[in-house]
């Protein structure tokens, strides 16, 4: 594109140096390639003129936070600016070539032609920059919902895998006999999870009062199974309770948690869940790896930024130290 910019502007430039020579020998024949020179010189002027007003305007006033008022503010500069070039050029080849200044008629129909001619350059240009701003969304879209499908896939398959049922059902067995009111809210829980699961399939987006009530049907099967070796807690203020995150978000970094870490009775994994001073949603836990070595985040927590980024171009971040590992998730605000 800049390769395209600075051609037209050379063949622009080589345009008008051209209209000075034949206007210095100025004939009938030359006269006619003077004004045809002149029309084509103007046009490209026009074009690179109004391309730079929008790209300007695209850095201090974005379609996305103006819209109506930018399209006026576009619409005004872009007329001023063409109806100088026209009047300016005209003025400077007509007292070139005859040797006096056009007069008030021909001025008011050259900016008339001006004005018609800035209708379709304007249009092109606008259909040019919605078109690629369509594509653009179009791919993110595409994108983002490759994400979630693979976020859902990946959560799916490790709530259906032969370990996960194994071990649940093996918890819901023992339950059955030795208390069975606590096997009938272990069952509702493990219910709860996948029908959460499935019924988010489609969703970009969820209020983080949802997803706390899924995550506590899910902490509460991991307490039932671990005891004492894992501890988690949650202190949500309830003005946040409306914002909006990714379905499973706060599943995938308990999960992330449980999976890198070890859990005992003596040294259990404590995983803490609450909003920080800057309205994040924050996720830590202390770090008791199971293997030596620097903590890898691995494939969920990835998709889980690149969601971020495609949904609401936000970060996630991730912090870590010698103790405590911590992930901190923006909480999207809802329209």
């Amino acid at each position: 594109m800049k390769k395209i910019r600075n051609l037209l502007i050379l063949i622009a430039t080589l345009i008008f140096i051209l209209l000075v020579v034949l206007t210095a020998t100025a004939t009938v024949p030359t006269l006619y390639l003077v004004g045809l020179f002149w029309i084509i010189g103007v046009i490209l002027l026009l074009w690179l003129g109004n391309r730079f007003i929008s790209i300007w305007l695209n850095r201090h006033y974005p379609w996305a936070d103006y819209d109506t008022r930018r399209f006026y503010i576009q619409i005004f500069l872009s007329t001023i600016y063409s109806l100088l070039c026209v009047n300016l050029s005209y003025y400077i080849i007509k007292n070139q070539v005859l040797g006096f200044p056009p007069d008030q008629q021909q001025l008011i129909v050259l900016n008339v032609y001006g004005l018609i001619l800035i209708i379709p350059i304007l249009s092109i240009q606008f259909g040019i920059y919605f078109m690629m701003r369509w594509k653009k969304n179009f791919s993110y879209s595409k994108e983002l919902q490759s994400q979630n499908i693979k976020a859902q896939f990946e959560s799916l398959k490790s709530h259906v895998s032969p370990h996960f049922l194994f071990n649940n059902l093996n918890v819901l067995s023992s339950l059955i006999d030795k208390n069975p009111d606590l096997a009938q809210k272990f069952l509702e829980s493990f219910s709860d999870v996948y029908r959460y699961v499935l019924s988010t399939n489609n969703q970009e987006l969820i209020e983080l009062a949802t997803e706390m009530e899924f995550i506590d049907s899910y902490i509460f099967m991991l307490k039932i199974r671990f005891v004492d070796q894992l501890q988690i807690q949650m202190d949500i203020k309830t003005e946040f309770h409306s914002h909006l995150i990714p379905p499973l978000a706060l599943q995938t970094l308990v999960e992330n948690a449980m999976k890198h870490n070890k859990a005992t009775e003596a040294a259990p994994l404590i995983v803490q869940i609450f909003t920080d001073k800057e309205g994040k949603l924050t996720v830590t836990n202390n770090l008791q790896l199971r293997k030596k070595g620097i903590y890898s985040a691995e494939s969920g927590l990835k998709n889980l930024a690149k969601r971020y980024e495609l949904l609401a171009n936000l970060p996630i971040e991730i912090l870590e130290d010698s103790q405590y590992f911590t992930v901190k998730l923006p909480l999207i605000t809802p329209s």
